[in-house]
């Protein structure tokens, strides 16, 4: 049984994200890392990086947003999330985000472990 970790974010590999623009994702706790229950990615978003409206029948989200501020479209509302904002998207929610602040911002998003099945929307 793994006694868990600890290391930094910048330790982990930034992808970036497919369909969007100007957004990278690291995967910080998955299955590699010993986790069965919950995993956490990091999005860091450029200036005006977005991704466009999608949605995940059989996944939640729980968001928090570490720094800038995002716009995000959940189903047919519109918040702005600035620094220090949690964020909880249902499953099957259609959801995107825009970075609409100045430089970069950064949020994490924990969802249940196991495939994420992901709907484009437009």
């Amino acid at each position: 049984m793994s006694e868990g970790i600890v290391r930094h974010s910048e330790e982990v590999e930034k992808k970036e994200v497919e369909r969007a623009e100007g957004i990278k994702k690291q995967k910080l706790i998955t299955s590699t890392e010993g986790s069965k229950n919950c995993y956490m990615r990091k999005f860091t978003m450029e200036e005006g990086g977005k991704m466009g409206s999608h949605r995940h029948q059989d996944t939640e989200h729980v968001q928090y947003v570490i720094r800038g501020e995002i716009k995000i479209f959940l189903g047919d509302e519109v918040y702005i999330a600035p620094e220090d904002s949690t964020v909880f998207i249902p499953a099957g929610t259609s959801h995107s985000y825009e970075n609409v602040g100045d430089g970069e911002a950064e949020f994490l998003c924990i969802i249940p472990a196991g495939d994420v099945k992901t709907e484009l929307l437009g």
